[in-house]
């Protein structure tokens, strides 16, 4: 998948309003909710090579189709890192939930939500987002838009995104305030939760502030850094871009202030190729310097620490190699979102997003192949894994997309996927997002259906059809069982370091097993994906274990406690498996 292409080069809704030359070459700025190429394709759900592939065949595992790829001691592969701990609950502001003591909403935005989401509904929430298991949320940015007078509808909508703000240093009152902000920080705190903010440094709407409190300036121009350092126009009329290196005292003001003032325990950085790696490696000593600051320190579930510093970045590619060289390069950020994992595992388990060109029914064995190119990232680099977020289509739609799930609505498959997708990114070391939704298969019924050239007035286009309106009372026995497993998968990485901070040994690998080994100090475990619509049995001979130095070890499942043969792993249909291993 290139969504790389999609992210450069212009889709323009309306040429009078964007400001697009359509007949421009030259790579051109863009945002996600103008990024509908869904305006240009149409679904083409009953081609059959989506559908799950079935697969009963028994495997046996010996040195002779033993894989033995490796990813250790680097980034959180076999690291102490306390950043490879984070489980994340990704929550976009206008459209998660709404609470009729909070701020009015939006009313208008990308997407099919009711788009009144505020503060006080994600207050309101916050028992609920820790009961799946996650340890941290990301809010989108709730920084103050401001709304040009006789602005057009398109831009009504992107406001409520946040994405291209007005005030780096005020909360937007549609979204509440800064005492309700602080009051969401401290009750998160207070239940264990880190909190982390969505910011951008490389564009805002045209009408930002240039001036922050302590007079520092943003210097404005009309043209971004695009993916190879060059310089290109911003392609909307009520967007612009910023001089960097002369701006970066206003930017990093900006990132210290949250640290500061409101405890933030660190950042999401969106459109990350708009800052050098040079200017983000000051970034990121900003966001560490902060941090330690003792004016910093707050009550985390009773105890004062210090916040986490932590920032993750989003480079939107399926190449590591154009990552890296934007990303870590130099020691830049400390932390990328993993699209070329992701890409692949949908690529597997359901569909890529786009339905004019499906990539569906992939070998699970392509997941050893991505995988493994985490460890070519510069320095102490870190993937963070996730399968969805507010710019993809949800995996129940792509589910749907195939035939593998009704298209109605929720069924039983759709759950069996969720529970098998999640916990393979709840396996993956290093630190991993929760989109709010994925723990309750929300979907948007229908939506395969509804790719055509309407899209952007239907509110279903391919990047914004996700931003549904959170759902987190009154699940059904299936959310609730689903909600359930997932707490149970994401708390399982408390008790078994070796699946956030462990080095991985690939097992074996086929069509639709996927099987890796991790390793951390004394902790192992084994994780199984199985894809197919069969159970399959695994048998590990003694000469595999002997070489994997676990012959003299037995096995549990790691939910149930049951014990299990190395000569009879049983991996249920549409499934995965942990295996705790106990060696004397």
């Amino acid at each position: 998948m290139q969504k790389l292409k999609s992210l450069l080069a212009l889709s323009c809704l309306c040429t009078a309003v964007l400001g697009c030359n359509s007949t421009s070459n030259q790579k051109t700025f863009n945002f996600a909710p103008y990024n509908n190429y869904g305006q240009q394709q149409t679904a083409s759900s009953s081609n059959n090579v989506c559908h799950r592939p079935s697969d009963s065949s028994d495997i046996t595992v010996t040195t002779r189709n033993l894989k033995l790829t490796k990813n250790q001691n680097k980034g959180c592969f076999g690291s102490d890192n306390k950043f490879c701990d984070i489980r994340i609950y990704q929550i976009m502001v206008e459209s998660f939930r709404h609470s009729s003591n909070g701020a009015i909403g939006y009313a208008t935005s990308w997407g099919p939500s009711n788009h009144n989401g505020n503060i006080r509904g994600i207050i309101d929430s916050l028992n609920y987002i820790k009961s799946t298991g996650v340890n941290a949320i990301w809010l989108t940015p709730v920084f103050k838009t401001t709304r040009l007078e006789d602005q057009d509808y398109i831009y009504d909508r992107l406001d409520g995104t946040g994405y291209f703000t007005s005030d780096y240093f005020e909360v937007d009152p549609k979204f509440g305030n800064k005492k309700e902000l602080k009051e969401l920080i401290d009750k998160a705190h207070s239940l264990g939760l880190y909190v982390f903010f969505d910011g951008v440094l490389g564009h805002s709407k045209v009408n930002v502030n240039p001036i922050s409190p302590k007079g520092n300036k943003l210097k404005i121009q009309r043209r971004c850094r695009d993916w190879d350092g060059r310089i290109d126009k911003m392609s909307l009329v009520n967007g612009t871009c910023f001089d960097n290196e002369a701006s970066m005292p206003f930017l990093k003001e900006f990132v210290s202030y949250w640290i500061e003032e409101f405890k933030i325990d660190g950042w999401r950085f969106d459109q990350a190729y708009q800052l050098s790696p040079e200017q983000w490696k000051e970034i990121r000593l900003t966001i560490e310097a902060a941090s330690a600051n003792k004016k910093s320190s707050y009550l985390f579930k009773g105890k004062k620490v210090q916040p986490l510093g932590f920032n993750v970045a989003e480079y939107w590619s399926d190449n590591p190699a154009m990552i890296d060289r934007n990303g870590f390069k130099g020691n830049g950020v400390t932390s990328v979102m993993n699209f070329p994992l992701r890409d692949e595992l949908v690529s597997v388990l359901a569909t890529r997003d786009e339905p004019k060109k499906p990539r569906c029914a992939q070998e699970a064995s392509n997941l050893d192949a991505v995988n493994k190119k985490s460890q070519d990232y510069s320095g102490s680099g870190i993937a963070v894994s996730f399968l969805g977020n507010h710019d993809l289509p949800r995996f129940g739609d792509l589910l749907q997309r195939t035939g593998n799930t009704s298209k109605s609505g929720k069924d039983q498959e759709m759950f069996n996927a969720h529970k098998e997708a999640l916990s393979f990114i709840a396996a993956q070391t290093g630190p991993m997002i929760i989109y709010y939704g994925e723990e309750t298969a929300d979907e948007l019924a229908g939506f395969d259906n509804k790719v055509d050239s309407g899209c952007s007035d239907k509110m279903v286009c391919e990047d914004h059809v996700s931003r549904t309106t959170g759902h987190v009372d009154n699940l059904t026995k299936d959310e609730k069982e689903l909600k359930d497993y997932v707490s149970q998968i994401l708390n399982l990485r408390d008790k078994h370091l070796s699946l956030s901070h462990g080095n991985r040994v690939h097992i074996y690998s086929d069509a639709t097993v996927y099987m890796d080994l991790k390793t951390y100090k004394n902790d192992k475990v084994i994780y199984a994906l199985n894809n197919s619509s069969d159970s399959r049995n695994v048998a590990i001979k003694a000469d595999a274990l002997a070489q994997l130095g676990l012959q003299n070890c037995t096995l549990s499942n790691a939910l149930t406690k049951e014990s299990v043969s190395f000569d009879k792993i049983v991996l249920p249909a549409v499934s995965g498996t942990f295996l705790n291993v106990e060696c004397k």
